[in-house]
């Protein structure tokens, strides 16, 4: 007990006086929490920020693409109007090699998986970072992000550069070929026919007689050219040169009449009877009126009965209905002195009641003269 009151004492000796304060001993302070959460949502906020411009970036990639896409499916659309297929041909095929589509998605897609890597990765440190490892975190996010931006912005570049490329290529005007095609002699012989039918329209003789001739040059069986040529020349009186051309031409067609009938006027024309009758004789039997009429008369002008009858003879053929060409074979007869004949065809052209009152009064007057 002795020993515990004398501790007691030195305790009460101990004890502080009135008044007086007793010292305060420090006391080290416990690290504040509230640094670190200002941390935590500063950082959270950046990282939130950094995906709104990624995704940002994403969205205009996605947007500008398709821009793009559209820009170049209108430029080959004005192509395809303007150009030639050949020329459509390799539009399509440039824009092939050059499909924004095809350049833009891959730097995307790659890009994409490089922020969301090393963003993941920050992600899991900064939960047990330091302020300044923070600090060198962003560094390093904002130096991968750089890259990519700029990637972007080439790909863009590029498809911007190729969309204006075709543009260009589509606005180019288109070339054409002219290629010079020799023509046939079918088609040259055509060619100079319709001018010279022109020429003679417009009263150009000269021009139209040289370009008969160049046709006959050319083909010379052609007989239109021929015919038209020999009018020209019998027109102004070149006789000679029209009957040898016309002569040359039923030496290459010796059954065409109409050639023989134009050689046979200009020979009348010149007075050369038994000429034309020569000219025409060689087709006695053709059954053509103006062909006969005209053989009958020059036969009998030059007294060649004969084939004056035969010619009678075939237009009667032709029109028995017709009383004139009795009438002119009762004259033939009447003229060769086969007036039995002569009177029977006189009889028979009164008998078709169709000739004029001359020449009705005219075989009447003749058949009695032959009865007497």
């Amino acid at each position: 007990m002795s020993v515990i009151n004398q501790m007691l004492k030195d305790l009460e000796q101990r004890a502080p006086e009135p008044g007086v304060v007793p010292g305060v001993m420090p006391v080290n302070n416990k690290p504040s929490t509230l640094k670190v959460i200002v941390i935590s949502m500063f950082v959270l906020l950046i990282i939130n920020a950094l995906g709104f411009y990624i995704w940002d970036l994403q969205t205009r990639a996605a947007s500008s693409e398709l821009k793009a896409k559209e820009s170049v499916e209108e430029g080959l659309a004005n192509q395809a109007e303007q150009q030639k297929p050949a020329q459509l041909i390799q539009a399509t095929n440039s824009s092939k090699h050059i499909s924004p589509q095809q350049t833009a998605v891959k730097p995307t897609s790659s890009a994409q998986a490089e922020v969301s890597q090393p963003t993941t990765k920050k992600l899991d440190a900064i939960e047990v970072e330091t302020p300044q490892q923070v600090s060198e975190s962003l560094v390093e996010i904002e130096k991968t992000i750089e890259p990519l931006h700029q990637e972007t912005r080439n790909v863009f570049v590029k498809v911007k550069e190729n969309v204006e490329q075709t543009s260009v290529q589509s606005t180019k005007p288109s070339k054409m070929s002219v290629s010079r095609r020799q023509l046939t002699v079918q088609e040259l012989v055509k060619q100079k026919l319709t001018r010279a039918e022109k020429a003679v329209n417009t009263n150009k003789i000269t021009t139209a007689e040289k370009l008969f001739e160049e046709v006959l040059i050319l083909e010379p069986n052609n007989k239109q050219a021929r015919r038209k040529l020999a009018a020209l020349w019998f027109g102004r009186k070149s006789y000679q040169q029209a009957v040898n051309l016309l002569s040359q031409g039923i030496a290459l067609h010796k059954q065409d009449s109409e050639l023989r009938i134009l050689k046979a006027r200009i020979q009348l024309k010149q007075g050369q009877h038994k000429g034309a009758y020569h000219t025409l004789k060689a087709l006695p039997e053709l059954e053509q009126q103006d062909y006969q009429v005209m053989l009958a008369n020059v036969a009998l002008q030059i007294e060649a009965y004969e084939s004056a009858i035969i010619a009678y003879q075939v237009l009667i053929k032709m029109q028995p209905y017709s009383g004139k060409w009795h009438l002119g074979l009762a004259i033939v007869y009447d003229k060769n002195s086969q007036f039995t004949l002569a009177e029977k065809e006189y009889a028979l052209a009164l008998s078709k009641h169709d000739l004029s009152n001359a020449s009705a009064e005219f075989a009447t007057q003749r058949m009695q003269a032959l009865g007497e």
